[in-house]
């Protein structure tokens, strides 16, 4: 059953370096990604890149398909970082907030509104003198066009 567990030694110092070089990346890269999203994002949520929609679509595809690649990346280091060294909540939140997909504004604000999330995000922004995220007073999806 656990025929996959008897690799050899160098494979698991593989999945230990590659493990360990997750886990300081996202030690160095999410608090300074973290920082670099305005305190109203959520309060005024636009698709920046429906504005590309009439007059470049092909550059709006291009983007809107690096976007979603980079976003399913952080997403999935993320869970990887769930059971290894790392930070796998706020890199899965990263994660989706690169992503494109219907309820994605849904499920980022409940995330937020989790106390220990909003916690952690926002003492990683104050690391950088950034202030709070602000969250609008409920949720709905009626600006969801990523």
């Amino acid at each position: 059953m656990f025929d996959f567990l008897d690799g050899t030694t160098e494979t698991w110092q593989w999945i230990a370096l590659i493990s360990t070089l997750i886990f300081l990346g996202s030690l160095l890269a999410l608090p300074f990604l973290l920082s670099l999203i305005p305190e109203d994002y959520f309060l005024k949520h636009e698709d920046y890149l429906s504005q590309w929609k009439a007059s470049r679509p092909i550059l709006r595809i291009v983007a809107l398909t690096f976007r979603n690649v980079v976003g399913v990346i952080l997403i999935l280091c993320g869970i990887i970082m769930l059971v290894a060294p790392g930070q796998g909540i706020l890199t899965i939140l990263l994660g989706l907030a690169c992503s494109a997909f219907p309820g994605k504004r849904t499920l980022e604000l409940r995330l937020l509104r989790q106390e220990r999330v909003s916690r952690s995000l926002n003492w990683m922004r104050s690391r950088f003198d950034r202030p709070p995220l602000k969250l609008p007073d409920e949720i709905t999806d009626s600006s969801e066009s990523n």
